[in-house]
């Protein structure tokens, strides 16, 4: 026999909910990608100050992962110097400030 019903998921129950209910629905969705900070080894900090060197050297463009409100959080752009626990980042929001403590991962960007 052919089922003439297709099963709509949530969507079907979102009518009978309460906004509160809702809300704390979408929380809970936000908050499974939640991630720990990961632990850096010594040969990790290493490769990425060779790297950061570099890019400060030669002028070139990288991208910068960092730990922010539970999120890898991802920025491009040059970084034109560090100093007091902060990479200064050039980008197209114009400069910021990277704590060190926050970065995750380095990549130089070709």
């Amino acid at each position: 026999m052919h089922d003439k019903h297709q099963d709509r998921g949530t969507i079907k129950w979102t009518s009978l909910m309460l906004p509160e209910h809702v809300e704390m629905l979408n929380q809970w969705y936000e908050a499974e990608k939640d991630v720990e900070k990961p632990l850096l080894s010594s040969d990790k900090l290493e490769e990425m100050q060779r790297t950061i060197t570099q890019a400060i050297e030669y002028k070139q463009k990288v991208s910068l992962f960092f730990y922010e409100a539970q999120r890898i959080e991802r920025m491009e752009g040059f970084i034109k110097g560090a100093g007091m626990g902060k990479l200064e980042v050039e980008n197209r929001d114009g400069i910021e400030f990277l704590p060190f403590e926050a970065i995750t991962d380095v990549e130089l960007i070709e």
